[in-house]
């Protein structure tokens, strides 16, 4: 059977692929339906067009080359009449049968094959991102970057939202006409529309006025109708964020495919985002502080490892600053744990301020600090680094509109000559820190190698403080009292000693701070106010009527339960609480008024005295004298001792202080007192009892019972 020109015809017009014929002009005399259905066109539209025509101008050349040396073309863009975009493969056959019959172009769309490998391709290319990128900034550039070949992302944002605050956050934004938002709580924008119906939106102009009828949309930021936005969600359906594309002008317009390409490809964006959130976060919490967000513990150690690697290398020398805050735990205890977080953040913040870029601040744990100098040029810098964080960066701190008063202590160690490796020099740098807490807080030391041997004993004693509460290997000495009235001794005040197995007998001065700073004295205090009254009770028994003064330290006093102990202890044993005497300083008595007044008057009403202790050295405040039940001052001893002047300034302040005392109703006692002109000068002025070296030293109880009794002959 002969086929005839119009079966040929037909048998083109049912291919699967499109057929065009151009003239020697590359102008179109025919193309087939295949190729009009993928234009969107009709046969009287493309007659006699330039076929380069159908491409974008950025592929003219490209065609024009590839129909005069005959080569194929693969994967290039063409758009339909609709502006939908397609990418085909082009064969092209030079049959020259006539002029009219030029060229022979064979048209293949790979359009679905070709958006498979780029949904393919973009996946594999943020699984890569996730990996490559060290921060979350990288990672959404790249993410940015992979988009941008696949749709027109030249004004593009991520956004994501918190759903337990509703907070709205633009981590990456890039607009040719807005500024990146700052966080907001939900709206009514476009983003909110897309975050909480957790549905693609594509926009155009009518779409976009039917929204904001019927939907009641307020849009932020410049208008724009062409506008693409995909939610971000996890494999749970959680929605986390979106991504949106728009275009202020006509030159691209989003579509149908577009919107897969980013629907198919926002899964993998959500996950790698959420991926590197929780690893940056696994990060964060594993080398650096939760509450002051500066690098911990590890990372420091690491930091200082490296540092003295390049300091060996450059010949260089860098030091160490060990921060311990001398008064943080009044801070917290007075003021609440919250209002110490905030104060631990405002010093960090402080510390990171006073360094440079090249520094490292880190918290070692509870309120203290270390900072890294790496390659220090002169020592002096240091000094003045020092000086300025504690005489500047801790002074006028504010929380909830009360001023703190923040001092610190600063220890200094130093590479090479204080130590070859991280442990010793952050272990040198916290026993110079001890150094300058011992000479008085709020000061700085360099470090100097007898100083470990001082933290070591320190260490020690306050690791066999623990065990010699529970085996009571302290003891109680009494110092006594002597009524220059009656020449009688009226009372005594007691004193504690520490019989240490290893050590001997250790003074109150060398235990007491450390037992204050390690709150072993809240059980140690108890102790000896039990074994004071036990002891006080006996001898009054025996017919002694001796007043007990019992020293109270600050820590005992701000604790709750001390007038319970007074008065559990009084129930124990029998004492008559008028023998009872808390001795008190004037630091503690002035820190907290009306607690100190409510605590005062508690213990008056079950028929205990109170005296100031060291009257004249601390706040020296007349108006508590009287506000305050108080029954007793004692003149501190450092005014005694210069008594021999009787014209000297001592003198006149001691003779102030008994006549004071006297006018407002109480006795007063003189500490100290070693000589018989002392003696002689407050008799005089008609001071009411002494107590010194002269009268006796502290006693055991069966010394003070002798003197006692021999006094009394």
């Amino acid at each position: 059977m002969k086929l005839n020109l119009q079966d040929y015809k037909n048998i083109v017009e049912s291919l699967n692929e499109g057929i065009i014929i151009l003239n020697k002009d590359n102008r179109i005399l025919y193309a087939n339906k295949y190729t009009q259905n993928l234009l969107s066109t009709n046969l009287k539209n493309l007659i006699n067009i330039e076929f380069k025509s159908l491409f974008p101008k950025k592929s003219s050349k490209e065609v024009d080359n590839s129909i005069n040396s005959k080569k194929s073309i693969n994967d290039i863009e063409i758009y339909d009449k609709k502006n939908q975009k397609h990418f085909i493969n082009i064969s092209i056959e030079k049959v020259d049968i006539s002029d009219d019959f030029y060229r022979l172009i064979i048209i293949d769309d790979i359009t679905k094959i070709h958006t498979e490998e780029i949904k393919k391709s973009c996946i594999y290319k943020i699984s890569e991102a996730i990996h490559d990128s060290d921060d979350l900034d990288t990672l959404y550039k790249e993410i940015h970057f992979i988009l941008s070949t696949v749709t027109d992302v030249k004004n593009f944002y991520i956004a994501l939202v918190d759903w337990e605050t509703e907070l709205i956050t633009f981590p990456y934004f890039v607009d040719q006409y807005d500024k990146i938002p700052s966080p907001y709580k939900m709206k009514k924008g476009l983003t909110e529309y897309v975050l909480n119906s957790g549905q693609s939106l594509l926009l155009n102009k009518d779409i976009y006025k039917n929204l904001i009828k019927t939907h009641n949309i307020e849009p932020i930021g410049q208008s724009c109708f062409n506008w693409l936005g995909v939610p971000l969600k996890l494999a749970n359906g959680k929605t986390i964020g979106m991504i949106c594309v728009q275009n202020y002008t006509d030159d691209y317009i989003f579509n149908e495919e577009d919107k897969k390409i980013l629907q198919y490809s926002s899964d993998q964006i959500a996950m790698a985002i959420k991926r590197k959130i929780d690893d940056i976060k696994i990060h964060k919490q594993a080398h650096y502080d939760d509450l002051t967000g500066l690098t911990n513990k590890a990372l420091f150690h690491d930091r200082l490892d490296q540092a003295i690697h390049n300091a060996e290398r450059k010949d260089e020398v860098l030091a160490i600053l060990f921060i311990d805050l001398d008064n943080f735990k009044y801070v917290n205890d007075s003021m609440g744990h919250s209002t110490g977080d905030k104060l631990l953040k405002i010093i960090g913040n402080k510390l990171i301020e006073s360094t440079r870029k090249s520094d490292t601040v880190s918290r070692w744990g509870g309120d203290e600090f270390c900072i890294l100098l790496p390659n220090i040029k002169r020592l002096s810098g240091v000094y003045k680094l020092c000086d300025r964080i504690l005489n500047t960066h801790l002074n006028n701190i504010i929380i909830e509109g009360q001023e703190l008063h923040i001092t610190a202590s600063i220890g200094v160690s130093l590479f090479p000559q204080d130590g070859k490796n991280p442990d010793m020099l952050i272990k040198n740098a916290d026993a110079a820190m001890y150094k300058s807490k011992e000479l008085g807080k709020n000061q700085f030391h360099l470090y100097k190698p007898d100083m470990n041997e001082e933290v070591m004993e320190r260490l020690n004693v306050e690791t066999n403080l623990f065990r010699a509460i529970k085996n009571e290997e302290f003891q109680i000495v009494y110092q006594p009292q002597l009524s220059l009235k009656t020449n009688k001794i009226v009372g005594f005040e007691a004193l504690v000693r520490w019989n240490q197995p290893d050590m001997g007998v250790l003074a109150p001065y060398k235990f007491i701070p450390i037992a204050e700073e390690t709150n072993l004295i809240i059980p140690l205090g108890e102790w000896i106010i039990k074994k004071v009254c036990e002891q006080a009770k006996l001898w009054h028994d025996k017919g002694y009527n001796l007043k007990a003064g019992i020293n109270i330290s600050a820590k005992q006093f701000n604790q709750d339960k001390l007038v319970e102990i007074i008065q559990n202890t009084i129930n124990d044993t029998s004492i008559k609480p008028s023998l009872i005497e808390l001795e008190l300083t004037e630091s503690i008595i002035m820190k907290n008024v009306n607690r100190t007044l409510k605590i005062c008057t508690e213990l008056k009403k079950m028929g205990v005295s109170i005296s100031v202790d060291d009257f004249g050295t601390g706040y020296s405040s007349l108006s508590y004298l009287k506000d305050f039940p108080i029954d007793k001052l004692k003149i501190d001893q450092s005014f005694i001792s210069n008594l021999a002047d009787h014209d000297g300034d001592d003198a006149k302040i001691a003779n102030l202080v008994i006549d004071l005392g006297h006018k407002l109703g109480l006795e007063v006692v003189a500490e100290g007192v070693e000589t018989q002109n002392q003696i002689d000068f407050l008799r005089k002025y008609a001071c009411d009892e002494i107590q010194g070296f002269i009268l006796s030293k502290p006693l055991e109880i069966n010394e003070f019972e002798n003197l006692i009794n021999t006094h009394s002959n």
